[in-house]
């Protein structure tokens, strides 16, 4: 795991390059910053802030504080999410996902069941399979 990380003491950031690949689950204390097409083949847990890069693949369940996740990504499970969630085009999640604060959907995504608990925003074309009832809904055309 080491020759694909970095740390960054003074932001508590961990810096995971490009194509690195996990073959178990990952649990960081700290934000993570995902460079594009990484692979972890289980769970992706991080008690901060993540950013995963495009075109990465996480064959397990997300969970972090706040989460970006970019575009052509692709999630085997689910993705739970303390405060925000944005997920830019094209992002695939098998499972569901939820969050604690507002959602951001963006054109292309496929998700089974969504749940934001402030808002939840869809940008352009998505396809949510279901969307847990009492939720705030904010639909926009693409951009």
């Amino acid at each position: 795991m080491d020759k694909f990380v970095k740390y960054h003491a003074d932001t508590n950031t961990y810096i995971i390059r490009r194509k690195a690949f996990f073959e178990d689950s990952v649990r960081l204390d700290g934000n993570v910053i995902i460079g594009s097409g990484a692979n972890f083949w289980k769970d992706l847990e991080v008690s901060g802030s993540l950013e995963l890069g495009k075109a990465s693949l996480v064959k397990g369940n997300i969970k972090a504080s706040d989460a970006l996740i970019s575009t052509r990504c692709e999630i085997g499970g689910n993705v739970d999410v303390a405060h925000n969630l944005t997920m830019l085009d094209n992002v695939k999640v098998t499972g569901h996902a939820i969050c604690g604060n507002e959602m951001s959907i963006r054109p292309g995504c496929e998700i089974t069941f969504a749940k934001a608990d402030t808002a939840l925003e869809l940008i352009g074309k998505v396809d949510i399979k279901e969307i847990e009832s009492g939720t705030k809904l904010i639909v926009r055309s693409d951009m």
